[in-house]
């Protein structure tokens, strides 16, 4: 399975770079909510022709050290980059209701 609710489709008859490819289950034609980051590495591998066989002929080995596969989800309001500093600024902002300093 790929995690993902879509099916992978291959036709030899198309010539090579356009005969695979994946037909997602939801109407992405409409809202345009289909995303690459969404494909799993081993169907990646598949697609791209890294390999002929597919996850389901040849299930990947489980490799303890990786880290499940998730959608990249930055353009979404809930995880969004949202850039942050530890550093004091080098300039200070003007303040006009700042008492004067006198030095």
């Amino acid at each position: 399975s790929s995690g993902i609710n879509a099916e992978y489709g291959e036709n030899n008859g198309y010539f090579l770079g356009r005969n695979r490819w994946i037909q997602y289950n939801r109407p992405n034609w409409v809202v345009l909510k289909s995303d690459p980051s969404e494909v799993p590495p081993e169907w990646h591998r598949w697609l791209h022709y890294m390999t002929d066989d597919t996850p389901i002929d040849v299930p990947p080995v489980d490799q303890k050290f990786l880290m499940e596969h998730r959608a990249n989800l930055t353009g979404t309001f809930a995880e969004r980059y949202t850039p942050s500093t530890t550093t004091k600024p080098k300039i200070e902002a003007w303040d006009p209701n700042a008492p004067a300093k006198i030095e």
